[in-house]
């Protein structure tokens, strides 16, 4: 090997020998250098294949703090060369290899050194490439970092300064840690509200905007008040529907309990029954908002099924109530014809309770032992059916053609006693209830006036009976008081009530078609013909009242002047006298003026 090969071999070895593979390596991971100097070109690292190299090629050269200066160090790398190959030479004189063997181990060994200076080239240049991409993605960063803050940053950080990519870096990797500082922190408060978003938008059964999972590329104040925003209205969403579907929870577990609904046949009844935890002062509250096997969670999909469930368990409640109320209507209408004793009555009573299943169970019971009872009984419960249907005739002035429209009460033979005729009675005493509930206020009204038609009669009697004035002190106030009442009754109330049947009698025929009857007679006519009878009743009195004065009056003048005043003071009337005359005439003006009204 000539001098001149040995020499351009060591110039490339010691360009490349200045960075270690290692540190490079080291330096990419961390994007620091965690020990480097730089001191007239001098790097001092801990790098194991820089020390393997130095220690099979360079055993004579010890690396200083001062720069080594290339002819010593090509002298040196030359001198263990030579150094090499006599000592190769010795050993091959003295094994006695021809000159040929010995210019071939020669030439393997050129080879061997010339493949390690080129590997630790290609190395190296590698080593170079990652500082440079290290560098390049330094700068990216900061680029992409300060955008993200909104920070300017130098602009001479961006390009080629001229140092060495050691140096380059370090500057570089200085001036990120600020920003990353920054935009860790930024990042760190919007990864909190994004993973809070995620989870109640989770809860609810929804799914977060693409532009929330995003906490990359805005990094700035504005863009955390925003976030801090979403999560504050999400909050309250989240807020509202935890309570909507607590009340949802709390109207189902009524329910359920109310109808004593087995919850083992239905997950969601079970997950509604174990969904709430009571606190204290009798509140309660949602025990998840994520739906499991014991609760519903608050999602969209929970409040749906739960608005569903109430739904159906308020309809059933519904109907339950419903056919329970059928079924005691018809339970207590044949407790009332059985003639059912009230202590069996309330034993049934008090074995029933809530709207469950059993209470149907053992209402239909009752009713079925209640019919099978009235089968038995089926003759007397249709001979009292007829009894009360003649009642009814009775009451509600049915006429006889009423009656004998009724055919199902002629048949009289006990085998054609079945269920349907009792329904047929049955449905005769519904519809002459109904017709007397519509006549009991008419009726009502006619007894009133009926009344007052006696007292008016009455008082016409008291009248006459002059005896009744000779009552002295209390006796006597009373009784003109008893008079001055029912005499207020006749002048007023009577033409009321008078007024209000007519209207009321109009209206029944215009809406039945038939006149309203008063024990069978028109109540029209009726009051017609009290009217008349009563103007002739006057029309008479008035008439011998007349001759009684004209016949006193004419005795009177026949008879002789026998009588003579006494001297003294005459006395006027006696107090007797002038209440008979007010009487009297209070009478004679109270005559029927109402009655005279209405005829014309």
């Amino acid at each position: 090997i000539d001098t001149t090969s040995i020499h351009a071999i060591y110039r490339k070895i010691l360009k490349v020998s200045r960075q270690s593979s290692q540190l490079s390596k080291h330096l990419k991971q961390t994007h620091r250098c965690s020990r480097y100097e730089s001191n007239n070109n001098i790097i001092e690292t801990d790098c194991p294949s820089f020390k393997k190299l130095k220690s099979s090629y360079f055993n004579t050269i010890i690396m200083s703090d001062q720069q080594i200066s290339s002819d010593k160090m090509s002298d040196g790398f030359v001198s263990l060369l030579k150094c090499t190959v006599s000592q190769l030479e010795e050993i091959w004189e003295t094994i006695g290899y021809p000159q040929e063997e010995k210019h071939r181990q020669l030439d393997d060994l050129n080879s061997m050194v010339r493949d390690l200076c080129h590997d630790k080239v290609r190395e190296e240049e590698s080593v170079a490439t990652e500082f440079k991409n290290g560098i390049l993605d330094s700068r990216q960063e900061m680029i992409a970092t300060s955008k993200a803050l909104h920070i300017d940053i130098d602009s001479k950080l961006l390009e080629e300064s001229g140092q060495s990519l050691t140096d380059e870096l370090s500057t570089l990797e200085a001036a990120l840690e600020g920003l990353r500082s920054a935009a860790s922190a930024a990042k760190a408060e919007l990864r909190d509200y994004r993973d809070k978003l995620i989870a109640m938008h989770q809860a609810l059964g929804t799914e977060l905007a693409p532009t929330w999972h995003d906490i990359e590329s805005d990094l700035t104040g504005k863009r955390r008040e925003q976030y801090h925003r979403q999560v504050a209205e999400m909050q309250e969403v989240v807020a509202t529907r935890r309570s909507a579907v607590s009340q949802l929870l709390v109207d189902c577990q009524h329910l359920i309990r109310d109808l004593a609904i087995d919850t083992d046949s239905s997950k969601l009844d079970r997950q509604i029954m174990g969904s709430l935890i009571s606190e204290e002062g009798s509140s309660v509250e949602l025990k998840s908002d994520l739906p499991s096997e014991s609760c519903t969670g608050i999602s969209s999909a929970a409040l749906k099924d739960l608005t569903n469930r109430v739904s159906d368990l308020n309809g059933e409640k519904r109907r339950r109530k419903q056919r329970l109320g059928q079924l005691g209507a018809e339970i207590a209408m044949l407790w009332e014809k059985l003639r059912v004793p009230p202590e069996e009555q309330r034993a049934f009573t008090s074995s029933v309770q809530g709207l469950g299943m059993d209470t149907l169970m053992k209402g239909e019971a009752e009713v079925k032992r209640l019919n099978a009872l009235k089968s038995k009984m089926l003759g007397d419960l249709i001979v009292e059916a007829r009894e009360t249907i003649t009642a009814l005739w009775d009451e509600t002035n049915a006429n006889q053609e009423q009656r004998n429209s009724f055919k199902a009460i002629e048949v009289d033979d006990p085998k054609y006693f079945t269920d349907e005729l009792l329904a047929v009675h049955d449905e005769q005493i519904r519809i002459l209830q109904k017709r007397l509930d519509q006549m009991r206020p008419l009726l009502k009204i006619i007894e009133k006036r009926e009344g007052i038609v006696k007292e008016r009669q009455d008082y016409e009697d008291i009248q006459k009976d002059s005896d009744r004035l000779k009552q002295r002190g209390s006796a006597l106030t009373k009784q003109l008081m008893i008079e001055e009442k029912m005499s207020r009754r006749i002048k007023k109330d009577l033409p009321k009530y008078t007024g209000m049947l007519v209207k009321k009698c109009n209206e029944w025929k215009a809406e039945t078609g038939e006149p309203f009857m008063y024990k069978n007679e028109d109540y029209l006519e009726v009051m017609e013909r009290q009217e008349e009878e009563w103007i002739l009743y006057k029309s008479k009195e008035a008439q011998i009242k007349l001759q009684r004065k004209q016949s006193g009056k004419a005795g009177s003048d026949e008879k002789p002047d026998i009588f003579k005043p006494l001297p003294g003071r005459k006395r006027g009337k006696s107090r007797t006298r002038v209440l008979t005359d007010v009487s009297n005439d209070v009478n004679r003006k109270s005559g029927y003026s109402s009655a005279s009204q209405n005829s014309s």
